[in-house]
């Protein structure tokens, strides 16, 4: 043993886990050298710093969630043929990013297994047949040539999963298993010009939206009120990141609002888009040193332009204080939104607003939309995040692969099945719904109308009614079990 630890030392290799590997597969794993490298099932600890896999395209890379141009809706950014070269620590999480695996098309699964070293932890494809993973010093690599991409992931994410100290629910408060209610989808179908979707949120629109539901005989669940609910200060709708007080124009009384929610039988929730700020924000007026990176935005100065929280700020007290207030009112659930940022600044402000909450009350269900095992340790539910049905693009590539990340990136954790006929109501046909609303009808995870279904017929009323009723009186497994 202590021969062959010297040779991987010599022969460049960082700390690799090979599961379930033949010595026939082992022969096509060399290093730069093209020396072949043998090694036993399990960890191995190495101070290389690269090291050559084989790999048929395309490769399916969950971590890569930034679509190119003709891309929106589609899918085709996770699953690469053309070289490339990505850090998944370093990369931005944008709207839906899984955990830092590939796996490519014969089910060859490799994944990162640490945060150590992660600036120099590289996933590299020639484009051709070759994956080069650098491997710095205290990370490691999980490798499984076998065929199984499936069985390894799961593999994988045992492993992950004791490391990481996450323990998967064995049971839930009931309310986060509760059907949702989400008015965002909504608000985009009554606007009328730009941006209007953001100013029709008040106390009448969410009387409305209960009474609707109520109208449509639906099971009672959680109803979160989306963008809108908040001031904007200087009058762009931009300066509300950061200024997470309601509108007293919209909502005279927010407390009123949230016992009425309560009273029809509801479990009010708040859309929160936390990881941003804005430079005339509340927050940042009273605390400037929350000012991040302009990444986001444009470049210093602009009025629309807004800045990622600073990871190294006091993220924790400043969500307290916010999600203290809400509390207090009545929300038990928060959607965080606009985790854009890098996945390695990501991850603190994640963990600082999961423990402003659990500390608060354990029972707040806490949901983001950045599914990376890494991140997710510190999330109750990660959702199916943004699909828009529309015809030039591969939607239901989308709605599949977005399913796919949530439930095999975050094990033991819960799945918001995220709006039935996606959210760009303009290209909505009953038909649409009904086929979106069908892809979900066997999935884990529970149902989130945001849409009214009224809007596109009859049919879309009854189906809708009777795809929550059926998970109402089921078992609703909402928590993935993919380990």
């Amino acid at each position: 043993m202590n021969n062959r630890r010297n040779f991987l030392k010599k022969a460049g290799l960082g700390g690799l886990a090979i599961a379930g590997t033949s010595v026939g597969a082992m022969n096509n794993l060399t290093n730069l050298k093209g020396d072949e490298l043998f090694v036993d099932n399990k960890v191995i600890q190495g101070e290389g710093k690269q090291v050559k896999i084989k790999v048929s395209a395309p490769l399916f890379c969950p971590f890569q969630s930034i679509n190119g141009p003709g891309e929106k809706g589609g899918n085709s950014y996770y699953y690469l043929s053309k070289p490339f070269t990505y850090n998944p620590f370093t990369c931005q999480a944008s709207g839906m990013s899984g955990s830092p695996v590939i796996v490519d098309a014969k089910g060859t699964f490799i994944g990162f297994m640490t945060t150590a070293g992660y600036e120099n932890s590289i996933y590299s494809f020639d484009g051709k047949d070759t994956l080069t993973v650098t491997v710095p010093e205290g990370q490691e690599v999980f490798l499984d040539e076998t065929g199984n991409g499936d069985e390894a992931w799961k593999a994988y994410n045992r492993i992950m999963m004791q490391r990481l100290n996450i323990t998967p629910y064995k049971q839930t408060p009931k309310f986060w298993e509760d059907v949702e209610y989400c008015t965002w989808s909504e608000q985009k179908k009554q606007a009328t010009k730009r941006h209007e979707h953001f100013n029709l949120l008040n106390h009448d629109f969410v009387k409305y939206y209960v009474d609707k539901i109520i109208e449509f005989g639906y099971p009672k669940g959680k109803l979160t009120l989306d963008h809108g609910w908040g001031t904007f200060p200087d009058g762009s709708i931009k300066s509300g990141f950061g200024s997470w007080v309601p509108d007293p124009k919209k909502f005279p009384d927010f407390r009123k609002t949230m016992d009425f929610i309560n009273e029809k039988g509801f479990t009010p929730g708040l859309w929160i888009g936390f990881p941003k700020i804005h430079k005339e924000s509340l927050a940042a007026q009273k605390y400037p040193e929350l000012l991040g990176n302009y990444s986001f935005g444009t470049k210093p100065g602009r009025k629309d332009d807004v800045q990622y929280l600073n990871p190294q700020s006091d993220i924790y007290g400043y969500a307290s204080e916010v999600i203290a207030r809400f509390h207090k009112m009545g929300v038990m659930k928060f959607k965080i939104d606009m985790s854009y940022n890098t996945k390695s600044e990501m991850l603190p402000i994640h963990r600082a607003l999961y423990r402003a909450a659990k500390d608060i009350d354990q029972n707040i269900e806490m949901e983001f939309h950045v599914p990376d095992i890494f991140l997710s340790k510190y999330a109750d539910v990660v959702r199916t995040n943004d699909i828009w049905l529309l015809d030039e693009y591969n939607w239901k590539g989308r709605v599949k692969t977005h399913y796919e990340i949530c439930y095999k990136s975050a094990p033991g954790k819960g799945i918001n099945l995220d709006h039935i006929g996606g959210n760009a109501t303009e290209a909505i046909t009953e038909k649409k719904y009904l086929e979106h609303l069908e892809s979900y009808k066997t999935k884990t995870g529970f149902p989130l109308v945001s849409v009214l279904p009224h809007h596109y017929g009859k049919k879309c009323i009854k189906e809708t009614g009777d795809y929550l009723w059926d998970y109402e009186k089921g078992p609703k497994n909402i928590l993935s079990d993919f380990y």
